[in-house]
């Protein structure tokens, strides 16, 4: 009769494992980050991976490559050449107390050391902060939230008060 053959003799049988398929990383859930902050991440997050490629830049901001990846190496604090919803808050917040000069300054629109209700309405336009339409009544009541003596517009000190994170 035939020789008995093992699993482990026979020809057929596969030598290694084919590597784990890569799981995307699930998209942030509203309880984790601010609703806010989780909006706009999924609105440049296209392909729901929980990450914000250069191509999902290019594509909703029609830029050229480089410029989507300058942006994208500006937020990429972990160098994985991606933006999490961690890496996009740290930007949409300033990044840390060294970078809120440079987020003042892009607000500040005219140079004059103050935002105006219409400056911070213009800002809520661009891109990254989710083009957002306010009124300059809307503007004018979140620049009073912080507007420590009453001029009605923001220093830098009380812009430094509003990007600052809140306290549990």
């Amino acid at each position: 009769m035939g020789q008995a053959v093992s699993a482990a003799s026979s020809p057929f049988r596969r030598k290694s494992q084919p590597p784990p398929v890569p799981q995307a990383t699930a998209p942030p859930a509203a309880n984790d980050h601010d609703t806010e902050l989780v909006r706009i991440f999924r609105r440049y997050d296209t392909d729901g991976d929980g990450r914000i490629s250069a191509a999902e830049i290019r594509e909703i901001w029609g830029c050229t490559d480089a410029e989507a990846q300058e942006m994208v190496a500006q937020a990429d604090s972990d160098g994985d050449g991606l933006i999490s919803i961690e890496e996009l808050a740290a930007l949409l917040k300033g990044g840390g107390s060294e970078d809120l000069p440079a987020a003042f300054a892009k607000f500040d629109e005219n140079g004059d050391g103050v935002i105006t209700p219409d400056e911070l309405r213009r800002a809520f336009l661009q891109p990254l902060l989710g083009q957002e339409k306010h009124t300059i009544e809307e503007c004018s009541r979140m620049i009073a939230a912080f507007d420590q003596d009453g001029d009605g517009v923001l220093s830098f000190d009380e812009f430094k008060a509003m990007m600052a994170p809140k306290s549990a």
